[in-house]
């Protein structure tokens, strides 16, 4: 009685929670495996690996990701083994998904599957017929989402250090939840289906911790929809990760306007900055928007605990999305350019999804929302954005990814609209991405910064240069090709070598591995860039056009992270 369980994660370094909690409940374990794929893998090739097993059962972890490429791979499965019974399970089945009976699909689990999938199975092997609760087949159309008691799964091996997984912790991510269900009821996402939160107990968490405090493990992150919703619960945990987690990432989802005074106080003055990272739910500013939707939003608690956070240099990852009811292409960008002056470490400009379960995909004709039929249900048009206006904001958003999320050119983005060349960010943003749109692939870094002069021909080129110049060498270990713009004359080049030579910098390193370029820092000036015989990335040093004050930029300033390096 072979049971397989089967996802297809969207990376290697993801790997599926769901599944292991399967397998730590089944009664069963020595007849269970897991198997894991990405979505990038052939699915031929995904579906033999799969039959190899001569599995009796087999069960697919079904995500909005992975959708398409599951159907393509149990189409393939029930060709060659008809006889094999298989069911689905996951967020993306859990609503209003029936049809997939007819797609080799024998049974779906809605919910959490922790105890109904067992019983199914064992109802099969014993050869009757009867209805299971959060099961859905032809004969029983269960549609009742079923939760389980988190007291039960206490009691279970804990899925998160099984045998099997330890070779790879290193080099994967820990997903770790310690509570399930959402507070909140925004209609665009799935968790408001489950407005009930239960919480692992806080005794169980702690000796989950302490197993993670002693493993390989690097990033660990938390699946709870709202980690700061107990906020003494949450403190004690975040202390614990503190204290004792050291060489671990942690990364939260939190409602930020919620953050408890001491929550806040904690993250920013007593905690490792470094080893916390919040994604923080934004998606509008706009306040009919929010009421459409639901959601309940103080903007202005919310502008200043990410404000705190920020000065405070605590990683975040904020989120926007595009498509939602009353926003207008004016709106969007004053929601954008307002979260943009918070300067969080990330922004992730998403367009809207009409998730199957939603209650806003059953406003969809009230709103005029055009959405694909298919994974991922993104909106093409709504009553106050046309098809062309939601291709600006795709642009937007693939710069915002290229040039700020992923470091590139950040110091550069802030000179443009400090010196008051550019006063919306969006618009920039929107700009850059229509250009790069029309870049030929495969582009260079050097060809995304050149972007930058199609985009702002008001600005000198010398001045805009300037303003790139920093952003733009510090991504390389070694001289990158140069802008024949940023080229000293010699007169220039001599007389800061002698200048440098004077502050006491080395002669041979000023002659072989020093770029002389220009730069900005509140206006024009010059710039040294130290490379290294080791091809480490380099030092650069300002000098004022005077030529008599000098100092070394901050590697803070640079705003490279490890996406570059």
């Amino acid at each position: 009685m072979l049971v397989g369980l089967v996802t297809l994660n969207a990376k290697y370094i993801h790997k599926n929670l769901a599944l292991r909690w399967l397998y730590c409940s089944s009664p069963w374990k020595e007849q269970v495996r897991i198997q894991e794929f990405t979505i990038k893998e052939n699915c031929e090739i995904i579906a033999d690996a799969i039959l190899k097993n001569n599995y009796k059962y087999i069960g697919f972890s079904v995500y909005i990701w992975n959708l398409e490429q599951t159907l393509e791979i149990i189409k393939i499965i029930k060709e060659k083994a008809i006889d094999t019974i298989i069911f689905v399970g996951g967020p993306e089945v859990s609503y209003d998904s029936y049809d997939l009976l007819e797609k080799g699909i024998d049974a779906i689990c809605i919910g959490e599957g922790e105890e109904s999938v067992w019983e199914y199975i064992r109802m099969l092997e014993q050869g009757e017929c009867y209805s299971i609760e959060g099961i859905y087949t032809k004969k029983y159309p269960n549609t009742t989402y079923r939760k389980v008691d988190l007291s039960y799964l206490e009691t279970l091996e804990n899925p998160y250090f099984l045998e099997f997984d330890q070779e790879d912790m290193g080099k994967r991510y820990l997903y770790f939840e310690t509570s399930r269900g959402c507070p909140y009821g925004c209609e665009y996402c799935l968790s408001s289906c489950d407005k009930n939160v239960r919480m692992f107990s806080l005794s169980y968490v702690l000796s989950i911790l302490e197993k993670i405090k002693d493993s390989t493990i690097k990033q660990v992150k938390l699946l709870d929809r709202t980690f700061n919703i107990n906020p003494e619960r949450a403190l004690k945990i975040a202390r614990y990760m503190n204290c004792y987690c050291t060489s671990q990432i942690f990364q939260f989802e939190i409602v930020a306007e919620t953050l408890s005074n001491q929550l806040l106080d904690f993250f920013t003055k007593e905690a490792d900055r470094e080893r916390f990272r919040f994604e923080i739910g934004v998606q509008s500013f706009h306040s009919p928007t929010l009421k459409a939707v639901g959601r309940i939003q103080n903007n202005e608690r919310l502008k200043e605990v990410i404000q705190r956070l920020a000065k405070h240099n605590v990683i975040m990852h904020t989120d926007l999305i595009a498509g939602l009811p009353y926003e207008d292409l004016v709106t969007f960008q004053n929601s954008f350019d307002n979260l943009f002056q918070l300067e969080s470490s990330e922004i992730q400009l998403g367009i809207l999804k009409l998730l199957k379960g939603t209650k806003l995909k059953l406003k969809a004709k009230q709103f005029g929302f055009v959405y694909d039929k298919n994974t991922p249900y993104t909106i093409r048009k709504t009553n106050w954005l046309s098809e062309s206006e939601l291709f600006k904001i795709e642009h937007a958003a693939y710069a915002v990814e290229k040039y700020w999320n992923k470091g590139i050119a950040q110091n550069t983005i802030k000179n443009i609209l400090s010196s008051g060349y550019e006063y919306s960010s969006f618009i920039l943003f929107m700009k850059l991405g229509e250009l790069t749109h029309q870049l030929p692939r495969p582009y260079s870094r050097k060809d995304l910064f050149s972007l930058f002069f199609l985009a702002y021909p008001q600005i000198p080129e010398v001045e805009l240069y300037g303003m790139m110049a920093i952003d733009y060498f510090s991504l390389f270990k070694h001289r990158p090709s140069l802008f024949s713009i940023g080229k000293l004359k010699d007169e220039e080049k001599m007389k800061l070598k002698e200048f440098a030579i004077r502050q006491g910098f080395d002669l041979y390193t000023l002659s072989h591995y020093t770029t002389y370029t220009y730069a900005y820092d509140q206006g024009l000036c010059y710039q040294l860039v130290q490379y290294q015989k080791q091809q480490t990335y380099p030092r650069q040093f300002l000098v004022n056009l005077e030529m008599n004050e000098i100092k070394e930029v901050n590697k803070n300033e640079t705003n490279r992270n490890s996406n570059n390096k």
